[in-house]
């Protein structure tokens, strides 16, 4: 990791682009559940939301630690967002 500033930035890209990708299903796809859909766009803003928080949390200043607690922060991450990945592939299905 370089910086909190750039994972923030890769954050904030990564829900920007899920949203942008629901917002087209729900305009542009036909039958798509636009209800289904909503709830996930909130899913994503929930996620965005917490994950920026646990960016700037960390106030641990042994080099290891932190280097943990952003590993974990990482990995929690990608696992939140295979999850969304999948409730957008269900929904396309």
């Amino acid at each position: 990791m370089a910086n909190k500033r750039t994972l923030k930035k890769e954050i904030n890209y990564i829900a920007g682009e899920l949203l942008a990708e629901c917002l087209f299903n729900k305009y542009y796809v036909p039958g798509v559940d636009a209800d289904k859909l909503d709830e996930l766009m909130g899913k994503i803003v929930s996620i965005q939301d917490d994950f920026l928080c646990r960016v700037s949390a960390n106030g641990d200043k042994d080099p290891k630690k932190v280097k943990v607690y952003y590993k974990k922060l990482r990995a929690d991450f990608d696992k939140a967002i295979d999850g969304v990945f999948e409730d957008l592939a269900a929904l396309n299905g």
